[in-house]
């Protein structure tokens, strides 16, 4: 293998290492995401079988609640977008996540085909390193006479 072949292997295998740490996170994130509107469609299903007047804890911010009592149990007010708020029945917001969270198992599954593949070209990248490596390397065990017979 000439130098700049390895060289280019290096910058390719550098960044790849890098796409790799992207998928990582962005593998990470999206479990974190399913999570969550997993949690919020078992919440929906929760708050739909609640009778107007219950009591619940809403939560303001993560880890915070108030003590709130239900008007409307049968309706959710859902952020649409640009601090726009609608209301919608539980079924429907339920729809709206169940949707959501199909497309978040579908951008994981591309990730996760992304990881695999990347993870597939930096091991040949690493075994043409290695095998150059090898190749390049004296011959292991050889004394000094051996080597002078052979030359």
């Amino acid at each position: 293998m000439k130098d700049d072949q390895a060289s280019e292997l290096y910058t390719e295998y550098k960044l790849l290492g890098e796409q790799y740490k992207k998928v990582q996170e962005y593998l990470e994130q999206t479990a974190e995401n399913l999570q969550q509107v997993s949690d919020t469609i078992e919440a929906l299903d929760v708050m739909g079988q609640q009778k107007k007047g219950a009591r619940v804890f809403a939560p303001m911010a993560n880890g915070i609640f108030i003590d709130a009592t239900l008007n409307d149990p049968a309706h959710v007010r859902m952020n649409v977008g640009q601090g726009v708020v609608v209301t919608k029945t539980i079924d429907q917001a339920k729809g709206m996540l169940e949707q959501q969270h199909e497309e978040l198992h579908q951008l994981r599954d591309r990730a996760n085909n992304d990881h695999v593949r990347l993870i597939a070209r930096l091991k040949e990248i690493e075994d043409a390193i290695e095998a150059e490596t090898q190749d390049n390397a004296p011959e292991a065990g050889k004394t000094q006479e051996q080597s002078g017979q052979e030359e």
